[in-house]
């Protein structure tokens, strides 16, 4: 059986020049992966160290620190018993933030910061400044005020260069070490310096980037000939040089691995995806992801943003409204991108965006402020606008100005009533389980004019594409074939537990049906799942190392109090 671990889940903040803070979350029990350095919960989510280079460029905020294999917890921590060890583990790292950064070698380091002790420190040194202020105002120490501290310039601090160690710089500031004189001092002389380092910066980018794509005349320290560059850009036959070239069939690999049922629509949006990125002329044109609810317009998007290494943003288009008015503006949804990013612009600029539910902002009145007029304000998106991104639109205290040029936008929505009449009409004569349908069908562009109220300026700048209906079969395609299904987490849950989790095939089908039922897709599937498998999970959680295995049965479905189980062998 595998080794249990517990682990700090930390929530990254951003300090600015690959300076960052991680702030603890909350305690998690999960496995670790020596090899690949990945924790996971047991909830299956995965997380990196935060020390690891990756935690401090990717796109996802959180990582894991205080790792530890919990049968060793409580003779670390002094308890005897789990649950107390595990609660004072809890809230020992909870005390502490961590800062990290990078040595000018590349090298990751992490720093401590003990809540208590700075406030123990603020409150010292304010008591502290506070007595000096009596003093002064007594006229005791207005000729020791008068001349400069003897010690000053013995000071470690104001004899250090800006290459010092930083790190050790840092300790010392948390320590307290230096006086309050000292630190105005050497902020006073950092900040004299700024446009050098400023300048220095820029040119240790500029060097860097045309290094590791082999144009430097400067042989840097450690490179031989045979050091690995990075790809460079695609040139295709015809001499073009293709600087967002897509690997669509391994994009395509990758992503149906999870999203079961949706190939051709999946390639098709890749297709789609190379097409705009090849061309400037197609910068002013977006997709437009339509399919039931739960068919997977959400996931798709997800996944083709982590594979492309891009920022995801969705943006309920039901909240959005008209500047003016109640709801969310454009702006402040750019904001949240914007800090999403780590306040990295050039990185916002390029995510993609996905405007869901926007068959809801469909309207054939003019005046309509949560209809039409939301569209319109949207247009500008597809053809490189800039806004003035902030976090509320009323206060508007720090604005920073985000351009859209460069983002892949997407619209999605169920768009119910342009598909239901053609629906009405196929199903004639035929039964539920039928055969996805991916294509448009008799559905025009015309159709979304005039049954969904779309305004045709806004249809003219998108390419419409359908996601398969999900049948009965899509559905259990989805619980055995996908790396992300409701069931494979269960699974894995169980098997924390040292339980095998057998679901018959009737239970599959009876979860599929219910699922088809209730109209909710492969989103809904999570909840069906859950029902259908508490009380089994409670059981082998509560009786931990009895079961060998678990059977769940189509009663399970109906009553999840209704399920086999087969005790371990006792070896006498």
């Amino acid at each position: 059986m595998a080794k249990k671990y517990v682990a700090t889940i930390m929530n990254r903040l951003f300090l600015g020049d690959d300076n960052f803070i991680f702030v603890p979350s909350h305690t998690v029990l999960g496995e670790y992966d020596e090899e690949l350095s990945i924790f996971t919960d047991r909830n299956g989510s995965e997380y990196i160290s935060i020390t690891d280079p990756y935690a401090l460029q990717s796109e996802v905020s959180v990582g894991f620190a205080n790792l530890q294999e919990m049968d060793q917890l409580p003779e670390i921590v002094g308890k005897s018993e789990m649950k107390d060890a595990i609660a004072e583990y809890n809230y020992y790292n909870s005390r502490f933030s961590l800062y990290v950064s990078t040595t000018m070698e590349g090298d990751t380091f992490c720093i401590p910061i003990d809540y208590m002790k700075i406030k123990e420190d603020l409150d010292k040194a304010i008591e502290e400044q506070r007595e000096q202020e009596e003093l002064a105002k007594s006229g005791k120490k207005a000729a020791q005020d008068s001349q400069e501290d003897p010690d000053l310039e013995e000071n470690p601090i104001l004899s250090k260069d800006l290459n010092a160690n930083i790190a050790a710089f840092f300790m010392d500031l948390m320590d307290g070490v230096y006086s309050l004189s000292e630190l105005k001092e050497f902020r006073e002389r950092v900040m004299s310096q700024r446009e050098d380092i400023d300048a220095l910066l820029e040119s240790i980018d500029l060097q860097i980037e045309s290094s590791e794509y082999g144009e430097s005349s400067i042989q840097l320290k450690g490179e031989t000939a045979t050091t690995k560059k990075k790809k460079r850009p695609v040139t295709s036959p015809t001499g073009q040089v293709m600087d967002s070239y897509l690997d669509i069939e391994g994009l395509f690999q990758k992503i149906t691995k999870t999203l079961i049922a949706q190939d051709e629509p999946t390639r098709r949006v890749l297709v789609e995806i190379a097409r705009k990125e090849q061309s400037d002329l197609n910068n002013d044109r977006g997709l437009l992801i339509t399919g039931a609810t739960g068919s997977g317009k959400t996931k798709m998007m997800e996944l083709i943003a982590r594979y492309l290494d891009r920022p995801f943003l969705k943006i309920d288009s039901t909240q959005l409204t008209v500047p003016g008015y109640v709801g969310k503006d454009i702006e402040e949804e750019l904001w949240r991108l914007y800090i999403q990013c780590g306040r990295d612009l050039k990185k916002a600029e390029r995510a993609i965006v996905f405007f869901d539910e926007i068959d809801k902002k469909g309207s054939s009145r003019k005046d309509d402020i949560s209809g039409k007029g939301v569209l319109n304000v949207l247009l500008p998106f597809f053809d490189g606008a800039t806004y003035d991104a902030c976090e509320n639109m009323k206060s508007q205290r720090e604005i920073v100005q985000i351009n859209t040029r460069n983002m892949l936008v997407i619209l999605g929505g169920a768009f119910e009533d342009v598909y239901g009449d053609v629906r009405g009409k196929v199903d004639i004569g035929f039964s539920v389980d039928r055969k996805p349908v991916s294509t448009m069908g008799n559905v025009t562009v015309q159709d979304f004019v005039d049954k969904a109220k779309m305004p045709s300026e806004f249809m003219g700048r998108v390419a419409i594409i359908k996601l398969n209906d999900l049948d009965l079969n899509a559905i259990k395609r989805i619980l055995l074939e996908s790396d992300e299904s409701a069931l494979r987490v269960q699974e894995k849950l169980f098997r924390e537990l040292g339980v095998r989790l057998t679901p018959s095939e009737e239970f599959i089908n009876a979860i599929a049906e219910q699922a088809i039922q209730r109209k909710t897709g492969a989103r809904g599937l999570n909840t069906v799942v859950d029902e259908a498998t508490w009380v089994a999970y409670g059981d082998a959680y509560t009786h931990m190392g009895e079961y060998e295995e678990i059977i769940l049965g189509k009663e399970t479905v109906e009553d999840p109090k209704q399920y086999s189980k087969i005790m371990k062998k006792r070896s006498d």
